[in-house]
């Protein structure tokens, strides 16, 4: 899938700080290769895809592996070689690693240090006997469970089969936008047996219409067009006339005769004012003969949204709607959608909670009306297995987005979060990341700072949208399978830049590049793996030196 195939390349080819970085805490043991040696001393030894230099103070060799134990103390880090013995001395063999640690040779332990050698990645005692002692009680000592495992590690998250389940929510589970659908279908049935669920009903059907977004203004030019032109015989005219209807654009039977001849009827009776502000470039006589042409793909062409777009659209739609407004989201209403839906989840539950015993007022009160106290409260009860299944698997979703939901890096911080959301009736989830320093107040400045959108949208499929802010310069780059639609986006430019120039923001660049094109310089090179990749593990801002 291409979510599987891009996340990673984006940030690992865009944001290079965290391959020049790397964090080593006093007692942690990892497996590294000396690369190369050099005179006085000193190597180069490579960790995580790192090159780190090394002061060597032991006989080591080139081309080997070696286990090391960071040693306390202040100043440049001091690694020690662990001794091993016989064919494994220098090898990233878990056996011999646990008998170093004192820790016993079980299966699962070994298996586990083995793979977290093979990926190089620093680790604590405690967190391999957590780690194991986890996969045991879940039966999840496979690859599978062994790089959950790792995530948690690189995060520096407890190891409980709490944390894991959900850190494997996450990471290979399905988004909470379909598992919303899935139990709301459930609780439609469920609620009205068991009355103690209505509340999780409740707050399922509210976040489930909060998610809906409306309109996506191209589509629907789009989709009229398609409607107009394929006709009431054309196989896919009822496809596009579902569309429509789904959007809010016409009522149920509206044949594209009846459409179409409630466009010229319209166009009619309209001046010429309304008409110049989607027909810049025609006049009216020449629109009503187009109509009469059935030349719609032309008059759909000649449809200009120019620098007006959110006023525009309006005055399209109410050409096919003359009994109800059309209910249009504009920019404030979609943020404070947003904001809403990451407040009903219950991201910040347990703070709420807190707050709450705090302060003890109405208010308080219904901050605790959220999907997760709902979901909380509803697995206390006596509830069918498979409904009993799904509340547990959404209260891991959610718990696991609270895990990855903030990390700092030095001076770095990054803010991730997941919205479920309903395009088209379609449910799909809108990861946002935000990257970038704090300011005086503490909150991420906005003149410098990094944005990343993932969302699977109606036509375009998967796409990535990386917003790269400096000095209030804003550069945009969209990542998607599909060919460039150099068309759509000259026509959109101009709306998106005067809509940054109202913020105080400059629009610079917007780049459209796919991820499986290689490119002669090759800014694709790097190709993702899995999308928690998103959220990147826990490294230091500043390289580092070490002693051997």
């Amino acid at each position: 899938m291409f979510q599987t195939n891009m996340v990673q390349s984006v940030l690992k080819g865009l944001d290079p700080i965290h391959h020049k970085a790397v964090s080593l805490t006093p007692d942690q043991v990892f497996n590294g290769k000396i690369t190369k040696l050099y005179p006085g001393q000193l190597a180069s030894l490579q960790l995580g895809g790192l090159t780190l230099t090394a002061k060597l103070e032991a006989a080591l060799t080139a081309g080997k592996r070696y286990w090391f134990q960071v040693q306390p103390g202040e100043g440049i880090p001091v690694l020690k070689v662990l001794e091993m013995q016989g064919e494994h001395r220098n090898s990233g063999n878990g056996e011999q690693a646990l008998r170093q640690l004192g820790m016993s040779n079980t299966k699962v332990n070994e298996m586990l240090v083995s793979h977290l050698a093979k990926e190089e990645v620093p680790f604590f005692r405690d967190q391999v006997k957590n780690g194991a002692q986890t996969l045991k009680e879940l039966g999840m000592a496979n690859e599978r469970g062994f790089s959950t495992v790792q995530a948690l590690i690189e995060r520096n998250l407890p190891i409980t089969p709490n944390t894991f389940l959900a850190m494997q929510s996450v990471i290979d589970g399905k988004g909470l936008s379909i598992q919303l659908e899935e139990i709301y279908g459930v609780l439609q049935r469920e609620s009205a047996k068991q009355p103690a669920l209505q509340q999780l009903y409740d707050m399922v059907h509210k976040i489930r219409s909060e998610a809906t977004i409306n309109l996506d203004r191209p589509y629907v030019v789009e989709a009229l067009n398609s409607f107009l032109s394929e006709g009431d015989q054309s196989p896919k005219s009822k496809y596009w006339q579902n569309e429509l209807v789904k959007l809010g654009v016409i009522k149920n039977n509206t044949s594209s005769q009846q459409l179409l001849a409630q466009l010229k009827e319209m166009v009619t009776v309209a001046n010429e004012k309304q008409l110049r502000t989607l027909w810049p470039t025609i006049s009216k006589e020449e629109i009503i003969s187009l109509i009469n042409q059935g030349k719609i793909n032309r008059l759909f062409s000649s449809v200009v949204l120019g620098t007006g777009a959110k006023q525009n659209l309006q005055p399209l739609l109410s050409f096919f709607s003359k009994d109800h407004e059309f209910s249009y989201n504009n920019d404030n209403t979609l943020l404070k959608q947003l904001t809403s839906i990451i407040k009903l989840v219950g991201y910040q539950y347990e703070r709420d909670v807190s707050n709450f015993f705090q302060q003890q007022n109405n208010s308080s009160e219904k901050l605790l009306l959220q999907l997760k106290s709902s979901l909380i409260e509803a697995h206390k009860l006596d509830l069918p297995s498979s409904l009993s299944q799904k509340v547990e698997s959404i209260l891991h979703r959610i718990t696991g987005q609270q895990l990855l939901l903030s990390n700092q890096e030095g001076p770095i911080t990054n803010y991730a979060v997941m919205v479920p959301l309903r395009l088209l009736g379609t449910p799909t989830d809108l990861t946002i990341q935000w990257q970038g320093r704090k300011n005086e107040r503490g909150k991420l400045d906005p003149n410098h700072c990094r944005i990343l959108f993932y969302i699977n949208l109606h036509h375009l499929k998967e796409t990535i949208v990386d917003v790269q802010i400096q000095n209030r310069i804003v550069s945009l780059h969209v990542i998607n399978e599909h060919e460039k639609p150099g068309t759509l986006i000259n026509a959109l430019r101009p709306t998106l830049k005067n809509a940054l120039f109202d913020l105080n923001y400059h629009l610079s660049s917007v780049k459209w590049s796919q991820p499986n094109v290689r490119t002669t310089n090759n800014q694709n090179r790097n190709i993702p793996r899995h999308s928690n990749d998103l959220y990147q593990s826990n490294r230091s801002y500043q390289g580092v030196d070490i002693r051997i």
